[in-house]
């Protein structure tokens, strides 16, 4: 069983034609026999079908789409264009099968090409080549303030945190960092510090507690101890954290700018 299943699979798996879903498919029933040495009856009619399905497809396909679809791989693997990278394989599938690839297809074929032309990459160059270290930096502190408010720009904002180099596309720059939630953020952590360390400070009457800590005083002072002393997680005016330690507390207690005034010595 083993010696006339395995070239099956080997056939099978060695063809282009085979892509997405389906391909995952056999690769499981590869699995599953090498595992168990067999195959059950309907596995081993799912396996011989799609055999057939391959053997029967038409030789001839439209070389000109298909050139069409290898080289615009070429350039998307070029790019670590991911999504594109999955898409284009499977529309050569179905060209390599003998199906039509749908005007809808077509159509997002097009854009793609669009995305990777001579142009479009001219323009990634351009864009790669301008990326300042100011960029950086608010790239930076919108990372940090999604992957505290998840589930928006997750991988996105996880890269530029873990790679100094990263550098994303003009779009997903915009995005992530120019939208009105990361721009009031990167407003509150570069702004000036109304309290520099060793200030007195005082918690407004409508604080947070929940947020600065219920073993705080309600009318409790204290002495900043840093500024920015951690990112800013809220799109909120005046959410610049200090470290304040409050007269009476042994532990510093993260505050925001917001909850803070002025306070006696």
């Amino acid at each position: 069983m083993a010696r006339r299943l395995q070239p099956i699979f080997d056939s099978i798996l060695a063809d282009a034609r085979i892509t997405g879903s389906e391909r995952f498919f056999v690769e499981s029933l590869q699995s599953h026999f090498r595992g168990r040495k067999s195959l059950t009856a309907g596995r081993r009619r799912c396996l011989r079908e799609i055999e057939d399905r391959l053997k029967a497809a038409p030789a001839a396909v439209d070389a000109t789409l298909d050139s069409r679809l290898s080289d615009l791989l070429s350039r998307a693997t070029t790019a670590a264009d991911r999504w594109a990278m999955d898409f284009i394989p499977s529309l050569r599938g179905q060209l390599l099968a003998g199906r039509d690839l749908s005007p809808r297809q077509m159509e997002i074929l097009a854009k793609v090409e669009s995305r990777h032309s001579d142009e479009a990459k001219a323009s990634r160059d351009s864009w790669d080549s301008s990326f300042t270290s100011e960029m950086r930096a608010k790239l930076v502190i919108a990372a940090r303030y999604y992957l505290a408010n998840p589930p928006y720009f997750g991988d996105l904002a996880q890269k530029a945190i873990d790679d100094d180099s990263f550098v994303p596309t003009k779009r997903a720059y915009e995005k992530m960092v120019e939208n009105k939630y990361a721009t009031k953020v990167i407003e509150s952590t570069l702004s000036k510090a109304k309290f520099n360390p060793g200030s007195h400070v005082a918690l407004r009457a409508n604080a947070n507690f929940r947020a600065v800590g219920y073993a705080v005083p309600r009318t409790g002072t204290g002495v900043v101890l840093k500024a920015d002393a951690k990112p800013v997680t809220s799109p909120a005016r005046g959410s610049k954290v200090y470290s304040v330690l409050f007269f009476g507390q042994t532990t510093p207690n993260f505050v925001e700018e917001r909850w803070l005034k002025k306070g006696k010595r």
